[in-house]
């Protein structure tokens, strides 16, 4: 039995592998060069994972010292 998804996900992940030279520090890079592109464009909302943590935490001790 064949596993098209599967086989779809590889053939992609092989050619963006391809595309930056099977160097991961290139990807990242073209990744985060995106990511600057998407904040400045203003129509996309970024969630700040480790503020919202850090927040989550302070609430805690908050609550912890009530």
């Amino acid at each position: 039995m064949e596993n098209y998804e599967l086989d779809e996900i590889h053939r992609i992940r092989r050619e963006i592998s391809e595309r930056f030279d099977h160097d991961v520090d290139k990807l990242i890079a073209h990744y985060q060069v995106l990511e600057q592109e998407y904040r400045k464009s203003g129509k996309y909302k970024f969630v700040d994972l480790l503020s919202e943590k850090l927040e989550a935490a302070k609430s805690g001790d908050e609550k912890a010292a009530d």
